[in-house]
């Protein structure tokens, strides 16, 4: 079903970026309204289809495991917010939703992706 080599590399990936967003915006209090919530939200999609394109299985695979990327990141990014103090902990639920929605959105695209790479495979491409 969900492969977890590709899932743990996918986490790792979330988990390091939204971390990185969520300290920058910490100590640099000026930019957080204009990158942070853009950047936690492109950074869950990105990981959702870096997931489905290496898992190549299916749309549903590939939202799947793009929404538990998307999630991941989301507790990580409001949770860390809220230890710090930035963020109540209200947010908590829509901050998990949000990335995992954009996250299932981005396995969706990468889905898309892994069929196209095959596409252009079998006609003779790279």
């Amino acid at each position: 079903m969900i492969d977890i080599k590709i899932l743990r590399r996918a986490l790792l990936v979330v988990t390091g970026f939204e971390l990185l967003l969520v300290l920058l915006g910490h100590f640099m209090p000026d930019a957080r309204p204009h990158f942070l919530l853009f950047g936690c939200m492109m950074v869950a999609g990105v990981a959702g289809l870096l997931y489905a394109r290496d898992l190549a299985r299916g749309f549903v695979l590939g939202a799947l495991g793009g929404g538990v990327v998307g999630a991941a990141g989301g507790i990580v990014a409001v949770g860390v917010s809220n230890l710090l103090g930035d963020r109540p902990d209200i947010y908590l639920p829509y901050g998990v939703m949000v990335l995992s929605f954009v996250g299932a959105v981005g396995g969706l695209f990468g889905q898309i992706d892994a069929l196209l790479r095959e596409l252009i495979r079998s006609m003779g491409g790279r």
